[in-house]
Order: structure tokens, then sequence, then C-alpha cells
């Protein structure tokens, strides 16, 4: 789930990651869903996976879009706009090893800072409600947080769940077991970041009470907690938010400079470094190495959640996945006293009890269509267009394939008759099923966006073996390879767990998005 950025802030034995965060993510994962079912049932709607699949694709592109929003509406910060919280942010990215994000500055009464993004390069977005009443050190604690969840990978499950970082009652219900351990794990990493723990405590009150924040004794504050956890309708309260309370917060971070891993992390946080952070690596610089490509389980991770959205897709218009249609039946079942029709336009009686059910109404005659007819002279068949006497009949015209009668145009494909009209057009596409649509769909959102939604949250992209962005042509080889010869592919996978059968042929790469941080490219 975590990106491994070049120090192992998250992973090993004094990882600063909450112990139970894993943990409460892929429980809240496998409640979600029976939960939405709970929430359609006790909304009187109907909540299917089709409906949970469209809404995550629909986040996926309006938080994309969000960022050209946020250029054409924000003040985007730089070295020249607003140079004091650039070099905050700047300072904290070098210290954890992380890319810069894009740094934009908006009008936010109800949230200070928050980051989002599906990946590099990520946005933090400050509010100028906020930004002024912050000092530097607490800044740097409510910017090092936000690059915490970037760093750990929270933050593509978190532009999901909320566009603008305020999640509903809702969202914190349902999510919140595994959102309260993420902020306790970042309330650590902006700890680090700014030194001190008497900043990090006076920036989560400036947070929670702006301007007030100043007269509050902290150490009072504090003690609050103690009274909660004595009664548990208090404790209950937390569940309705993404965040724990700030007493809460307070007292796991007095608990973490206790510790082990916050003495190793602060004497790592205090080693000799550069003073910029890494960049991006730059399209051709370089060359693609397996270790930079996606493992064979996180390929089926995107993958699985692209399989997801394309069946919701199809079955959301109408189609069917296997791209099979069954024809309706009549279907008559008889036992005394009990008789069971199913038609349309039939009345069910079942036992003795009559259902009328409204009869389809019978449709006028058409009337015929003029067809010139058939009559013989020198120069053969006048008003006919086929090739045969037997296609010559006053009822018909022909052209080839193409048959017109009084019932409209048809086209005869291998003996059997397809009749052309909106219906039958309009349900095409969706009869090609989901062998057809999927390699479509990975083929046009690579050619777009270079990475479809299930590679977006598992943290994927599509590049060339210079990390340069595939073609159209050499996306469209890619795919077809895929769909002509998964069944090859799948079990030659289990061998070439990183670059696979198609991504040879077409000198194409899966790559993780953190590992497109930059390396000494010196080859």
């Amino acid at each position: 789930m975590a990106p491994v950025y070049p120090n192992s802030l998250f992973s090993g034995p004094n990882s600063l990651r909450e112990p139970s965060e894993r943990l409460a993510f892929w429980l809240v994962a496998l409640a979600a869903f029976p939960a939405a079912l709970l929430v359609g049932y006790a909304l009187h709607e109907s909540i299917g996976a089709s409906q949970v699949a469209l809404f995550i694709a629909l986040a996926m592109l309006y938080v994309t879009l969000a960022r050209g929003r946020l250029l054409g509406s924000s003040v985007h910060v730089h070295q020249t706009q607003y140079p004091r919280v650039f070099e905050i942010v700047k300072n904290a990215c070098a210290a954890l090893e992380i890319p810069m994000p894009l740094i934009f500055v908006r009008e936010d009464n109800l949230v200070p800072i928050v980051a989002l993004g599906f990946g590099e390069p990520y946005a933090l977005v400050l509010s100028s409600h906020w930004i002024e009443i912050f000092a530097d050190d607490e800044l740097s604690f409510m910017a090092g947080r936000e690059l915490g969840h970037i760093a750990a990978g929270h933050t593509r499950f978190h532009s999901l769940l909320s566009v603008n970082g305020n999640e509903n009652p809702l969202v914190a219900l349902i999510f919140g077991a595994w959102l309260r351990r993420c902020a306790l794990t970042c309330d650590r990493v902006g700890l680090l970041c700014c030194g001190s723990l008497d900043a990090a405590t006076r920036a989560m009150g400036v947070a929670a009470f702006h301007e007030f924040a100043r007269r509050v004794d902290y150490q009072a504050f504090a003690e609050q907690q103690a009274e909660i956890q004595s009664d548990s309708i208090l404790r209950w309260g937390e569940w309705l938010s993404g965040e724990p309370y700030a007493t809460r917060r307070i007292a796991s971070l007095r608990r973490f400079t206790s510790t082990q891993a916050y003495a190793d992390a602060a004497a790592w946080f205090a080693r000799e470094r550069g003073l910029e952070p890494p960049p991006l690596a730059a399209p051709g610089q370089g060359r693609v190495v397996p270790r930079d490509c996606a493992g064979w389980w996180r390929r089926v991770a995107a993958w699985s959640i692209d399989a997801v959205i394309v069946t919701a897709i199809i079955t959301a218009f109408g189609g069917n996945v296997t791209g099979i249609h069954t024809s309706e039946t009549t279907s008559l079942k008889a036992k005394p006293g009990n008789v069971s029709v199913t038609a349309p336009g039939v009345s069910l009686s079942i036992q003795g009890k009559h259902h009328a059910a409204p009869l389809a109404a019978t449709p006028a005659p058409a009337t015929p269509l003029p067809l010139p007819t058939s009559t013989e002279g020198e120069s053969g068949t006048i008003g006919c267009f086929g090739s045969t006497a037997s296609d010559c009949r006053t009822d018909t015209l022909s052209l080839g394939p193409f048959r017109l009668t009084d019932q409209g145009l048809s086209l005869n494909l291998f003996g059997a008759e397809v009749p052309l009209n909106a219906s039958t057009l309009a349900a095409a596409p969706a009869g090609l099923g989901f062998p057809f649509w999927f390699p479509v769909y990975l083929a046009l959102l690579v050619i777009v966006a270079g990475q479809t939604f299930g590679m977006m949250i598992a943290g994927l992209r599509v590049v060339t073996i210079d990390f340069r962005k595939p073609g159209i042509l050499r996306t469209i080889a890619r795919y077809l390879v895929v769909g002509l010869l998964w069944w090859l592919i799948a079990p030659l996978s289990l061998i070439w767990r990183r670059v696979l059968l198609h991504d040879r042929w077409t000198r194409t790469r899966l790559v993780k998005v953190e590992r497109v941080v930059a390396r000494d490219f010196s080859t």
C-alpha cells in the first residue's frame, strides 16, 4: 500500500506507522461494500458494485481535473511567489527525500492544509484563512504531516474519499477506523519535521481554534483526554470524524517521544543531507531497470480495479459482459390450482388469484413500402438490384448482403438476417462484451493519461524503456498483444514477474510511480 522511498520510515521494526494502521486498512476495505449496501438499504436505494465502481472512476476523474482548477483559481506558490511557504515545504521534502509537490494557496475556512493527487507530482493546498496564523515551526508541522501522507501512500486513497480534505460523517463512519490511524501516523512525521512537541501541540491548537489557540493552556487541554477515556459515550463521538480528538493526538505524540522509534527517526532527520528534494526523472533521462517495474501482485491489483470499472460501465449502459445475448422466451408452468406464465403482455394466475399484467399494445399493421415491380424485358429485370432471380421479388430490394423489405433494412450476415435499426445499432457496442472493451479501455486511458484508474490507485504508470510516454501506435500494439495473447501472458507472468511478454515486445514498461524519483543516471 505504501511506496518505499529511499528512507525506511514506514517499514521495519522502527516504522513510524501506527501499529494497527495496515490492519485497519484491510478491515475497512473488506467492510466498505457491505456498509454501502446497508446505507443504500436505509436510504431505499440500490447500491451495487457497478455504482461503487462508477463512483470511484468519476471521483478519480474529478480529482485529476481539479489540478487544472487549482492552477486557474488558486495562487501557485514557488521561489518568488510566497517564498516563506515554499522554503518550509522544500526543507521538509529534502528531509523526507520525496519530490516537491505543487503548492497552492486558496480560500478555505474549514481545511487549513491538505495533500491531493494520485501520483507525482502531488498537490499541497493551503488555506489563506490560516496561513498567516501559523508560525514557521507550526507550519512545518502542518506541512510535514501532509507530506507524510504522501510518503506513506495515504494520499491516493484520501483523494478518493474527499477532494478538499473535509470528510463528511458518512465517509468517516465507514472509513474512519483507518483514517484516524493515518492521522496518528502522520502526526509523527510532522513532529519530526518541526522538531518540537511544543510546536506540534500549538499547530494542532491553531488548526482547531484559529486565533483563539494563542490563549489556550495546552497542559490543561491535554488533561481532558482522561475525562474522555472515562466515558464510553464520549469516546464513541470520535467515530463520526476522520481524525482523532486533538487531546488523543497530543497524548499519542507524547508517548511516541519516549520510544526508540522516535530516537532513531530524529537521528535520521539530523543526518547530513542535501538541501534540495530529489527531482522527478525527466523523460529520456536514463533507462528503466527491472527494479523500477511493478511486481505481479501490484499488477493484479490494478487490473482487478480496472476490470470492476469496465464491468460497471458495460452493465450501466445495458450491455452484457460476456457479449452473448439470449432472446426472451415464453415459459408456462401449470399445476392444479397453480398456473405460472412468463411472457410480456399476458395475465398471470396463481392459486386462484388473478393478477393482470398490462397487455402489450398491438402495433398497427405497417403500410407496405411501395417497391418497383419486376418486369421482364430484353435487358433483364427492372427495379431489382440483386444478382440472382431469387433476389428479385416484388416486396424486396437487394444490394449485395443488404435487404430492403417492408420490415426495414437488414444485413445478411453468415446466413442470418440482422435488422439494421436504431435499437440494434445502439446495442452493437454493448454486445461486444468485456474481452473487447477491456483492452480498448486500457489503451485509451494510457494514450490520454499514461495510466488507467486502477494504475492511479496502485501507483503505476506505463512508460517506454527510457521513461517517455508511449505513443499511440505503441500503446495500441501493447494492448493488441494483451487482447490476443492473454492466455500466454498469464502463465508466463509467473516466471517474468516484472517485465511481461507484451512489455518486452512493445518496449514498454509498467513502472512504480515512486521509483520514477530521480536516481544516479550515470550510465
